[in-house]
């Protein structure tokens, strides 16, 4: 059983390397024509408006980000008030983000807070799989409501032959989508797994999930969509539909951060390709979103443990 485990950890660690290594591969290949000189000028000159408002709508998206521990309490009915789980919630995630594994690493910060709240070790589990539901939700409303709304240039971006293919896979997703409010509407039953009984979030919950990671990720995807260079003729919304898509991407990688895989579906996908002023860009995002977040994230754990 621990040797089926261990090739299992080890199986991961092999694909979220070769991931890796291909996204930076990728990477590297795009920006062989940019010189390092272009890009730190590009940061320089970036537009201070542009940097705060980077920095506004990323304390908005952790804000949001604080509902999404708060709902899932909820949903394995052991509700806690805002002010207990905010705390937990946004720690997990500043060290998640940047960590990788955020299931592993985000869930052993829940662990560690929640635990002190009452909750059980199969509750928590319960709330850690919630999370990822908002998370997914959120993607998945979004990505389909910019394939809807933005058919023609989503095409375009995802190289579809015509825009009734983008609305046929937006709808598509919003089937999924319709289909998980049904079942929690629908089944009021626990349902059992070996020996464990857990029950679906109610469908007042689950459109709430819907509500939270729509506004959260508008918010982080507006994040990097101030300091994205004029140049890209991009609405917002169909930029939220590819930024998204490389976001979940990142996500799937499993590779810390996203990085490099975040980074290389972007440029891909972006009309023009890599610029100086793109890539500067991008810096800047991970700078403020991920990398102050984690400063704060692990202080903060750090102050809770020495205290506890």
């Amino acid at each position: 059983m621990k040797a089926a485990r261990d090739y299992k950890s080890l199986l991961l660690a092999a694909v979220t390397l070769a991931v890796f290594i291909i996204a930076i591969w990728v990477l590297h290949h795009s920006l062989a024509k940019l010189r390092l000189a272009d890009v730190l000028a590009s940061v320089q000159a970036e537009p201070w408006t542009r940097v705060a408002a980077c920095a506004f709508f990323s304390a908005c998206s952790y804000g949001m980000l604080t509902f999404y521990d708060y709902l899932a309490v909820r949903g394995v009915r052991h509700p806690l008030p805002w002010r207990r789980t905010a705390l937990t919630s946004f720690i997990a995630f500043a060290i998640g983000h940047s960590a990788g594994l955020s299931m592993l690493s985000g869930g052993s910060v829940r662990y560690r807070g929640y635990v002190k709240q009452g909750l059980s070790a199969f509750e928590i589990a319960g709330v850690v799989g919630l999370i990822s539901v908002t998370f997914t939700l959120g993607i998945g409303t979004l990505l389909g409501l910019s394939l809807l709304l933005e058919s023609h240039q989503a095409a375009h971006i995802l190289h579809l032959d015509h825009a009734w293919q983008a609305r046929v896979l937006g709808s598509a997703i919003f089937v999924v989508i319709l289909g998980y409010l049904w079942l929690t509407q629908r089944i009021k039953t626990p349902l059992r797994i070996r020996d464990r009984e857990f029950r679906l979030p109610s469908f007042s919950i689950s459109v709430r999930q819907i509500v939270v990671a729509s506004i959260d990720l508008c918010f982080c995807a507006a994040s990097l969509y101030v300091l994205l260079p004029d140049t890209i003729p991009l609405h917002f919304f169909s930029f939220v539909g590819l930024y998204v898509l490389a976001l979940q991407s990142g996500v799937i990688s499993n590779v810390p951060g996203g990085v490099g895989v975040f980074e290389s579906v972007l440029i891909q996908l972006l009309p023009g390709g890599a610029t100086a002023e793109l890539v500067s860009a991008v810096l800047l995002y991970r700078f403020i979103y991920y990398f102050v977040p984690l400063v704060f994230g692990v202080g903060l754990f750090a102050g809770r443990e020495a205290m506890r």
